[in-house]
C-alpha cells in the first residue's frame, strides 16, 4: 500500500501522477474502416500517396493564360469544369476556367472574372463576334493557381501515429484514396457496481433503494473515448461474490471500474478486495468531492475503485480515469488541459479554512465562469446543468473576476 496511516490525506496531483506512471500503452493493433475511424487513435503513421492536387489547379472561376507568352490580348476559344480532361490548346489563346478545373499544360496564370476585362471583336475567317481578355497591367505568374501538391505533398505524413481521428480528418483521409488505417484496439473495459442498495433501469421503485446510475453515467463517459464497454456488472456487498468477479475479468479485460464500496463502510467489500490484491494502492484524498481512491495493476490489468456517490464518481473518472484511458490508447496528447477564465462571481465558500482542494462544477457564461455550489456528492442534476469543474486551491479566497482554473465537458 502506498498509503500506510488511514488518517493521513493524500495530494491529487502526486496519486495523479503516480497513477499516470503506472499506464503504458496498449500493443494490439487492427486494420479498420474509413466508416468506423472516428474516435480511434493511429498506430501508424497516414502517408499521402498522392498528390493534392494532382495537377496543377485554377484555384478562381476566371481566365487561364501562359504568363511568358504575354501580350496585349488573348482570343478566349473554350471552358473548362473542374472534372474535365485537359487537351492541347495554342499558346496565345486565353480558356474561360472553373474553381478545380486542371490547366491545361504550359497555362499557369488565372484572372477572376471580376477583376477581367474583356472586349468583343468580328472573327474574320468565322464571320462571328469573339471575346478577347485584355492583359491585366498588375498581375504576376501564377497567380490563382494551385500547384501540383500544395495541399498534400506525396509522401508527406498527413496524420502521425498517436492522433486521435475526429470526424474533421475522415475527410482529409478519403481525399487521399485511403479506405482505412491501422490503429489501436479498443481498450476492453468492464464495469463492476456493488452495492445491496441497487435497482435496475426500469425495476419497480423501492423503499430504501436507489437506481443504478453511476453504471449508464460511466459506461456514457466511455463512449466518448477509444473504449469497448465489455460488460455492466451489478453485484451485492458479498465478498466472495466480487472476488469470483474480479477474476473473471482480469482474465479478459484490459481495465475494469468499480462503482461503490470503496470507503471504510462495514459493508465497503471493494477496498477490502483491493488489500487483498499485490500490486494495490488506497488513498484518502485531501480533495472533495472523490476523497476515497483505490488503484490496482494486475499483469495487464489496471483496476479503478471509485467512490459509489454519483458525483464524486463521476469526478474521480475524470480526474482519474480519462487520462489512463487515452495515455493506454496509444494517444499522444492524452493530458487533459484546463484553461484560464474569469470568474463571475464571489465563492460564497471560501476555501482558506480548509487543507483540501475542492472541485466544483461550473456553468460557463458570456460574463465568466460561475460555480454550482453543489451541497451533496450525490447531486446528479448538477453534473446535467454544468459545462465544465474548476479547483479551488486551499488556503485560497476566490472574487468575482479573479483568474481560475477551468476545465470544459
Amino acid at each position: 500500500m502506498l498509503q500506510k496511516n488511514p488518517h493521513f490525506l493524500s495530494d491529487y496531483q502526486a496519486v495523479h501522477d503516480f497513477v499516470l506512471c503506472q499506464v503504458t500503452a496498449l500493443k494490439a493493433t487492427e486494420s479498420v474502416y474509413l466508416h468506423d475511424l472516428v474516435g480511434r487513435v493511429l498506430a501508424e503513421d497516414i502517408i499521402a500517396p498522392i498528390n493534392i492536387p494532382s495537377s496543377a489547379q485554377s484555384a478562381m472561376d476566371g481566365f487561364a493564360f501562359r504568363f511568358d507568352n504575354r501580350q496585349e490580348s488573348f482570343e478566349i476559344v473554350d471552358t473548362i469544369y473542374a472534372g474535365d480532361q485537359t487537351k492541347p490548346v495554342k499558346t496565345d489563346k486565353a480558356l474561360r476556367i472553373m474553381t478545380g478545373a486542371c490547366l491545361p499544360e504550359g497555362f499557369d496564370t488565372v484572372v477572376p472574372f471580376e477583376q477581367a476585362m474583356i472586349k468583343s471583336q468580328n472573327h474574320i475567317k468565322a464571320d462571328k463576334l469573339s471575346e478577347h481578355l485584355l492583359l491585366p497591367t498588375h498581375i504576376s505568374q501564377g497567380r490563382h493557381v494551385k500547384q501540383v501538391g500544395d495541399d498534400v505533398l506525396q509522401g508527406s505524413v498527413v496524420l502521425q501515429k498517436g492522433h486521435q481521428i475526429g470526424a474533421k480528418d475522415i475527410g482529409l483521409i478519403a481525399s487521399l484514396g485511403v479506405d482505412s488505417a491501422v490503429v489501436v484496439k479498443k481498450i476492453g473495459l468492464v464495469i463492476l457496481a456493488s452495492g445491496n442498495e441497487l435497482l435496475q433501469v426500469g425495476e419497480v421503485a423501492k423503499q430504501g433503494m436507489t437506481y443504478d446510475s453511476n453504471s449508464y453515467q460511466i459506461a456514457a463517459l466511455c463512449q466518448e473515448l477509444p473504449v469497448e464497454v465489455l460488460a455492466i456488472v451489478r453485484l451485492t456487498d458479498d465478498l466472495s461474490a466480487i472476488r469470483q468477479s474480479l477474476k473473471r475479468w482480469m482474465a479478459q479485460a484490459d481495465v475494469i471500474l468499480t462503482l461503490g464500496g470503496a470507503s471504510m463502510g462495514h459493508k465497503d467489500c471493494i477496498k477490502q478486495v483491493f488489500a487483498e490484491l499485490q500490486d494495490a494502492w488506497s488513498w484518502k484524498l485531501a480533495m472533495k468531492p472523490a476523497k476515497p481512491f483505490s488503484f490496482a495493476r494486475q499483469q495487464q490489468t489496471l483496476l479503478f475503485a471509485l467512490p459509489g456517490n454519483p458525483l464524486a464518481a463521476f469526478m474521480s473518472f475524470k480526474l482519474f480515469v480519462v487520462e489512463s484511458l487515452l495515455k493506454m490508447s496509444g494517444k499522444t496528447a492524452w493530458r487533459q488541459k484546463s484553461r484560464p477564465e474569469k470568474l463571475q462571481v464571489d465563492i460564497a465558500q471560501p476555501n482558506q479554512a480548509t487543507d483540501k482542494t475542492i472541485w466544483l462544477q461550473a456553468i460557463k457564461t458570456e460574463h465568466g465562469i460561475k460555480p454550482i455550489m453543489q451541497t451533496s456528492s450525490s447531486r446528479m442534476q448538477i453534473l446535467s446543468q454544468a459545462s465544465g469543474f474548476i479547483r479551488l486551491k486551499p488556503g485560497c479566497v476566490y472574487q468575482a473576476g479573479d483568474i481560475i482554473e477551468y476545465w470544459e465537458y
